[in-house]
């Protein structure tokens, strides 16, 4: 199953390995968007392995709330309306990244403001919402934490594969304590979101839609 994370690397990767094909995709400048990347460091007396835990995921590691879901409806419905009627910066963006990328079919290598320019791009046709929760002062990694645990439980229809629920592997082996916790956590996220299932597959619809992405 593809979760949210994976969504947002595949899609960011994709657009600037087009961009920098001819420079080989592998310079710095052509990294993944930093945020998300750096892991938190672990609360003062948290447990060994709750800090562990913490560093290999960014999705929530215990089940969603009523205010989880209410914020992450908030944040998505403001991020859907903003996709629909883009602001002139959205749409500034999206321009911009259109022009790098076929500077680079020609054969231009992009400068490090253009590779900014391709990952607000991304940003804007596929993670409106993590640019709505900027905006509205969220915490980020709460923020992305909540939208993982939804987006897993309740992916995209045109990216979900059948696969184990939560982290279960597909072997026989034994679950690590990460992969035994969000297996727990998902089926128990899966039944609380079962009454906003509909809503939160149109949200996510329009707001993680890869047609927007700039061509």
């Amino acid at each position: 199953m593809r979760t949210f994370r994976d969504f947002r690397a595949i899609t960011l990767s994709f657009a600037l390995c087009a961009a920098v094909f001819f420079a080989g995709c592998g310079r710095k400048e052509a990294g993944p968007v930093s945020e998300g990347g750096e892991s938190a460091p672990a609360a003062p007396g948290a447990k060994p392995m709750e800090a562990t835990l913490e560093q290999q995921t960014e999705q929530k590691l215990d089940p969603l709330t009523k205010d989880d879901v209410g914020l992450y409806l908030k944040v998505m419905r403001a991020a859907a309306e903003r996709v629909k009627n883009p602001l002139a910066e959205d749409k500034a963006a999206l321009d911009g990244a259109r022009k790098v990328l076929a500077a680079s079919a020609a054969g231009r290598v992009p400068t490090r403001d253009e590779v900014k320019t391709l990952e607000r791009a991304n940003l804007v046709a596929l993670s409106m919402d993590q640019i709505v929760a900027d905006d509205m002062k969220l915490d980020g990694r709460t923020y992305r934490g909540i939208a993982e645990a939804v987006e897993t439980a309740v992916p995209n229809p045109a990216l979900a594969v059948t696969s184990h629920n939560g982290a279960l592997p597909a072997s026989d082996d034994t679950p690590t304590p990460l992969e035994k916790r969000l297996s727990d956590v998902h089926s128990a996220n899966e039944k609380f979101l079962m009454p906003y299932s509909a809503e939160i597959r149109k949200l996510i619809a329009i707001v993680r839609n890869p047609a927007s992405l700039p061509k």
